[in-house]
């Protein structure tokens, strides 16, 4: 098996034209259904356990709904055409605390579809103008549009789907 590469040594090019962006979109709706289907036949005890103190199936898709704020903030700051995005917190502060492999599966997954199907529907409503807004990624320091930041969220959903099916896949299913 190809070993996935660390989120923050991830690089991107952001090149895509505009029509693609719907493509984007129905990529994001996806993640809440995709997060649901991955952890479906496994029990909650399966899906909190932590394999070499990584972060459990739980945690991983839990993180996701721990960034719609950020996400949130960060497409108010593309439409207010602000110039530097704001950090995000490397340390995962908010996943650390969240106790995400105490919490039911059912309920972190509703929070990830409820939190998801928000993020479309304002994405939704954009002009082809306002997904070209440009700015600058802090970590990355990268400028990218506002269709780019959208395809780097879908990534990172990407990401941690993998990191969840990975932390699960020591488990026998019969």
């Amino acid at each position: 098996m190809v070993e996935i590469i660390s989120w923050t040594k991830r690089q991107f090019t952001f090149d895509q034209p505009v029509g693609v962006f719907p493509a984007i979109l129905e990529r994001l709706r996806g993640t809440p259904a995709r997060a649901a289907a991955i952890v479906a036949k496994f029990t909650e005890e399966s899906l909190a356990a932590q394999i070499d103190q990584t972060w459990s199936a739980k945690e991983h898709i839990g993180h996701l709904v721990d960034l719609q704020p950020l996400d949130d903030a960060r497409l108010q700051q593309f439409l207010n055409r602000v110039p530097v995005l704001s950090q995000a917190d490397m340390e995962n502060k908010a996943t650390q605390e969240a106790n995400h492999r105490e919490t039911p599966v059912a309920q972190i997954l509703e929070r990830l579809r409820i939190g998801r199907d928000e993020l479309v529907q304002k994405l939704e409503m954009l002009t082809p103008g306002e997904l070209a807004i440009p700015s600058l990624h802090p970590r990355l320091k990268q400028t990218m549009r506002l269709m780019d930041w959208v395809l780097f969220v879908a990534e990172h959903d990407d990401h941690h789907l993998v990191k969840a099916r990975l932390a699960l896949s020591s488990f026998y299913l019969p």
